[in-house]
């Protein structure tokens, strides 16, 4: 049997795409309340910056769960922990950014972990893995 015809490679390749869009909609709707109170703030350099601040997270974001996804159905948790490290300081919003946008990116990368963890640790279970 052929790599593309394997039933592993199709429950890993489900859980990647459900982990990665799925995801998606969980950090939309995680951080749908901090986008709302971002774009109710008044014209400013605060508003301004966190505006272009999230205009990143969806791309990040894909790019986040599908390594996290990766790195956890692929047994390596601690590798998994070292993409978020990096995002961590690649991307932490700053004062100038505002503490809405602290809330936005907190609740983005929280969810992103979520759907990550929670596709990485399924896809494992469903081919007869140890979890973690």
């Amino acid at each position: 049997m052929g790599l593309l015809d394997s039933n592993r490679t199709a429950v890993f390749g489900s859980a990647l795409l459900i982990a990665v869009f799925g995801g998606g909609i969980l950090a939309q709707a995680a951080t749908r309340p901090a986008r709302r109170e971002i774009e109710a703030l008044e014209e400013s350099p605060e508003r301004a910056a966190a505006i272009e601040f999230m205009s990143g997270g969806p791309m990040i974001g894909r790019l986040e769960r599908g390594l996290l996804y990766a790195f956890l159905a692929a047994g390596q948790p601690e590798a998994a922990a070292l993409v978020l490290a990096a995002k961590s300081l690649a991307r932490v919003p700053s004062t100038e950014h505002g503490k809405h946008a602290s809330e936005y990116f907190l609740l983005g990368t929280l969810a992103s972990v979520i759907a990550a963890l929670a596709m990485g640790m399924a896809a494992r279970s469903a081919v007869g893995l140890p979890v973690l």
